[in-house]
């Protein structure tokens, strides 16, 4: 009997669970890397290497060590950046080269390529640490952000000069590389673009609508169909088409978020890993596509489904629970006007939560009767639950 085909998956939170059993369904042996060893990952995994997979030579060291067939990213900028110079040098498939990867996962590099490409996108400065800038040269308000950093870590709104030297300073701390990005503000709305991509078309793509209710540059809320509109949905498409064609992108999963007011459209950022806080499984509930299976295809050297999938149209949202100050957990409580709702606990009875973006207490999944209900309480839904803190008698509204 001929040995099952052996894949490393490069992440082990709750996060990549949807990934690796996505892989167990084609029979591989999947190992596991993440350096903290009660990551649930870890407990389902054919084998376990506790690295830091952030540091790219321990990464290689380990694929080098071993035969892997497969390398499959998850759910971090970290993951797919160390994997890209591996893939690049040992010819793993559904990757884009290590040049096309810096540019998407870099907040600088992929603002420069948007306005050499007349891609639309917030104007923008880069300042490397110990340059200065004349804030004269500045519209604000801006965002002050590193070019390294996921979930909003070390990005803060500037109203005015006077606060923008603070900003700079608390952007640097949360860099990697010493780099920012300083870009003008911009008015609408919050939204994300999931488009699979094959031969350099979209095969298939999905619209969320997302807000930030608890930490500013954070999503916690979300929902399934989208509001947008026809014409801004096909505006994004041609844009994230110009984009495939530009970079040449390999096969695979194109995750953007992206602002949009009724007529225009501005792209944030792009990321080719599969996005966190099982997104893909809000898709997937909404629509009945397996969204993690889709995303790994691609690393197993695997195409699209070529047959139509029906695709179903529930009304569906997201919420992850967060807060605003540091607290002990008991347990929450809900009143959300839904039809079914799944839970996710990230913690116990008694563990410390801390602030977002740095912490998470549950994700809810909801379902909701009809699109009016979906839409008005997909951005509230911190206003129907609420945290029983321990050690305290009062009951405590998560913000």
């Amino acid at each position: 009997m001929d040995k099952p085909l052996k894949a490393l998956l490069v992440g082990s939170s709750f996060s990549a669970a949807p990934v690796f059993f996505a892989l167990k369904k084609y029979g591989l042996h999947v190992s596991v890397c993440g350096k903290i060893e009660s990551d649930p990952c870890h407990q389902y995994a054919d084998a376990s290497y506790f690295i830091d997979y952030s540091r790219t030579d321990d990464l290689m060291q380990l694929v080098e060590s071993n035969e892997f067939d497969f390398l499959v990213p998850t759910c971090n900028d970290y993951s797919y950046m160390s994997c890209a110079p591996v893939a690049e040098k040992h010819g793993f498939p559904g990757f884009d080269s290590v040049k096309v990867a810096t540019i998407l996962h870099t907040k600088s590099e992929f603002r420069q390529v948007s306005k050499r490409h007349a891609i639309p996108a917030p104007l923008f400065e880069i300042l490397e640490e110990g340059q200065s800038i004349d804030s004269a040269d500045l519209h604000f308000p801006v965002l002050v952000k590193p070019i390294d950093s996921f979930s909003g870590r070390g990005m803060s709104k500037v109203a005015a000069p006077a606060d923008l030297s603070q900003a700079v300073r608390d952007a640097f701390k949360v860099s990697r590389s010493s780099r920012i990005v300083i870009e003008e503000f911009l008015s609408g709305n919050l939204h994300s673009h999931s488009a699979f991509i094959q031969d350099r078309q979209i095969a298939f793509d999905f619209f969320v609508d997302e807000f930030c209710t608890v930490y500013p540059y954070q999503v916690n809320c979300s929902n399934h169909p989208s509001v947008l509109s026809t014409t801004i949905r096909d505006a994004v498409r041609k844009t994230i088409s110009e984009l495939v064609d530009i970079l040449g992108l390999s096969d695979g999963l194109l995750h953007t978020q992206f602002i949009a007011d009724k007529n225009n459209h501005w792209i944030i950022e792009c990321m080719r890993r599969c996005p966190g806080d099982n997104y893909g499984h809000l898709i997937g509930l909404s629509t009945g596509i397996d969204y993690a299976d889709f995303f790994v295809r691609p690393f197993l050297k695997r195409r699209l489904p070529t047959e139509q999938i029906k695709t179903t149209s529930k009304y569906y949202g997201r919420h992850t629970i967060s807060v605003d100050r540091p607290l002990v957990n008991l347990s929450f409580s809900h009143n959300i006007p839904s039809e079914t709702l799944d839970i996710v606990p990230l913690k116990s009875s008694g563990e410390q939560l801390d602030v977002a973006p740095f912490d998470k207490l549950a994700i809810l999944f909801v379902e909701f009767k009809d699109e009016a209900t979906m839409l008005g309480t997909t951005p509230r839904f911190a206003d129907f639950v609420r945290i029983n803190e321990l050690g305290s008698n009062d009951r405590d509204r998560c913000q």
